[in-house]
């Protein structure tokens, strides 16, 4: 089968077999030459979540699994908690590391696995028992080697919380080729969480895989190297994931480094596809200018709202490189859609010193629609929408005072 077939053929063949989702899906049997599953966990400092983490994973209707428990120098008692557990249970293995953070973590387990199907857990999460059978059945029916599911939220107490995701808003099974997984990817209305797929193995051994060691948002560095070697993907509409909101915030962590590891996760995904698709050329560059430009946007919001400090040589590259884009996309004549233009026109205003009243600055944005800067949002930033709670209430208050002070 051609990669790049469309998604509407293949969904009318599943229709033609009667296939109709997730009733349609049926246990599969675990038997001798039962696909091994490399479940890699990597392990730091959350000791208060870790038992329910593992219980989850070792509870797994399906049996045959290598777990793989990654000790990333862990400061507290989890070194000797990943321990008890393979005493516990043969099928877990534990790696005992420096400290080298959450890439270099997941590449250590990677390279020490031996499974079929590649799965990484967060530690501090909590999966569904079936998650793992319901993802196999679900490649085997479909003849898909990557699985996406959906998801919810919990607090740090395993409270299920209300999400607003876009990510799940689907109820039906969804198939793409890898070119249209990848544009919805880029276009945010697929989630990079490498804990929301299953894919099997191949994609990551037979393509040099590894995540981006020394920096912070490595999923969306590297979630396209995956859906790009994948022959097809199937994405189906169950929840079998707990993401764990914890303290912490993108708002209270937000600095240079931060700026700095968006822009090379962004750029590192753009050589990917350009190097796989280069049929994508112009799409990337679209897609490249209307990210950039909501980055910028969010400097400049996280530097009034959170008082982050902004260092001009940073801010000045990131804008002459939404200027080169915006010249080139010109001169090709592409269709930009006209959110991303007039944010552009937004950000210009602001260079020239007209923007003072950010007020009407976030008025000109929720007309456009919150686009890239909602999914950035969406990635477990509870204390960044109560901040904005808190600061449109200010707002409603500031405006109030003014509507009195207009009335005397």
């Amino acid at each position: 089968m051609n990669r790049n077939e469309t998604s509407a053929g293949i969904i009318q063949s599943a229709q033609r077999e009667g296939i109709r989702g997730e009733d349609s899906l049926e246990t599969g049997s675990q038997g001798e030459g039962s696909p091994l599953v490399s479940v890699i966990i990597p392990v730091y400092g959350v000791e208060r979540f870790l038992d329910a983490c593992v219980q989850g994973v070792v509870a797994q209707t399906y049996r045959n699994l290598e777990i793989l428990l990654v000790d990333d120098g862990s400061p507290d008692r989890c070194p000797a908690m990943c321990d008890a557990w393979a005493a516990k249970d043969g099928r877990i293995r534990v790696i005992h590391k420096t400290n080298g953070g959450l890439s270099d973590a997941r590449n250590a387990g990677l390279a020490a696995s031996h499974g079929d199907w590649i799965y990484f857990v967060d530690s501090d999460d909590m999966v569904a028992p079936s998650l793992i059978e319901r993802t196999l059945d679900a490649a085997h029916h479909y003849d898909a080697d990557l699985v996406m599911f959906q998801f919810d939220t919990i607090s740090e107490t395993g409270r299920t919380l209300k999400s607003s995701y876009r990510h799940n808003d689907f109820d039906e099974v969804t198939i793409l080729s890898p070119v249209e997984a990848i544009k919805a990817q880029v276009k945010a209305e697929i989630d990079s969480y490498f804990w929301s797929f299953i894919a099997a193995a191949p994609i990551y051994r037979e393509h040099g895989f590894s995540f981006p060691v020394g920096r912070k948002i490595e999923d969306m560095a590297r979630i396209c190297n995956v859906i790009g070697e994948s022959h097809r993907v199937v994405r189906i509409p169950e929840v079998l994931y707990h993401y764990r909101m914890r303290q912490g915030s993108i708002m209270s962590s937000w600095n240079m480094r931060t700026l700095h590891d968006w822009m090379a996760s962004a750029d590192d995904r753009e050589a990917y596809i350009l190097a796989r698709y280069p049929e994508l050329r112009q799409f990337m560059k679209v897609q490249q200018l209307n990210f950039l430009a909501n980055l910028d946007y969010e400097t400049i919001r996280q530097s009034i709202v959170a008082k982050f400090k902004v260092d001009p040589r940073q801010e000045d590259a990131l804008r002459d490189r939404i200027a080169v884009l915006s010249r080139d996309l010109d001169d090709e004549k592409a269709d930009v859609p006209e959110s991303t233009r007039s944010l552009i026109e937004l950000l210009k205003r602001s260079v020239n010193g007209a923007l003072e009243d950010f007020d009407q600055m976030r008025e000109d944005w929720a007309r456009m629609g919150r686009g890239w800067l909602q999914s950035m949002r969406e990635s477990g930033d509870a204390e960044l929408e109560s901040a904005d709670a808190a600061e449109r209430g200010r707002d409603r208050r500031s405006q109030d005072r003014r509507s009195r002070d207009r009335r005397a």
